[in-house]
C-alpha cells in the first residue's frame, strides 16, 4: 500500500482510538471501529488482531461491545467459517445507537434524582428553621435550573434520536460556517 494511504489509515485509526477514550469507551474499541470503517471488505477477528497487533481475546471482547452499541455487525462471508465484521458507516445511526442507550438513560437518571431532591426539600420545609428554609429555597432554585437543563437535553436527544429522517446529514455537512 502507498505510504500516504498507510499514513492516513494509521492516523485515522489512532484518532478514533483517542476519540473513543474521550467518550468513555476503550481505545481498542475506537481503533477496531476505525479499522473496520476504513476496510472495503469485512474483516475477521484474526485479521483485526494482526492489523492492530492486539490479542484475539481483546479483539473478541471489544467486538462484542461494538456490536452491542450498533457500531459493527457480524457478516457472512461465502466459503468462510470464521466470524467477519463490518462497521456501521451511517454516522447518524451510530450516534442514535450510542445516545439512545447511554445518554438517554443518564439524563433520565439525573431527572429522577433531581425530582426526588425537590420532593425531599418540599416535604422537609415545615421542619426547617427560617435560615434553613432560605437555603432550601436556594437549593430549589438551583435544582430547578438543573432540571430545566436536563429536560432540554432530553428534548434535544429525542429530536436527534426521533426517527431515521430526523436530520438530513447531507444537508448539515454542506452548511458553511463563517
Amino acid at each position: 500500500m502507498h505510504e500516504t494511504l498507510t499514513a492516513v489509515n494509521d492516523s485515522t485509526v489512532s484518532g478514533l482510538g483517542r476519540l473513543a477514550r474521550f467518550f468513555g469507551f476503550s481505545d481498542v474499541m475506537g481503533r477496531l471501529y476505525g479499522t473496520l470503517l476504513l476496510s472495503p471488505a469485512p474483516l475477521s477477528l484474526d485479521q483485526l488482531g494482526d492489523t492492530l497487533e492486539i490479542s484475539k481475546g481483546s479483539v473478541s471482547m471489544n467486538m462484542r461491545d461494538l456490536e452491542r452499541w450498533g457500531m459493527a455487525k457480524e457478516v457472512w462471508v461465502r466459503g468462510e467459517r470464521r466470524k467477519f465484521y463490518k462497521a456501521e458507516s451511517d454516522m447518524w445511526q451510530v450516534i442514535r445507537n450510542v445516545l439512545g442507550s447511554r445518554e438517554q438513560r443518564e439524563v433520565q437518571l439525573a431527572l429522577g434524582v433531581l425530582g426526588e431532591s425537590i420532593e425531599k426539600l418540599q416535604a422537609a420545609e415545615r421542619d426547617l428553621s427560617a435560615d434553613e428554609q432560605q437555603l432550601a429555597r436556594y437549593y430549589l432554585d438551583r435544582i430547578g435550573d438543573l432540571q430545566a437543563f436536563f429536560q432540554f437535553a432530553q428534548l434535544a436527544l429525542h429530536a436527534v434520536l426521533g426517527g431515521d429522517k430526523a436530520l438530513d446529514f447531507d444537508a448539515i455537512t454542506k452548511i458553511e460556517i463563517e
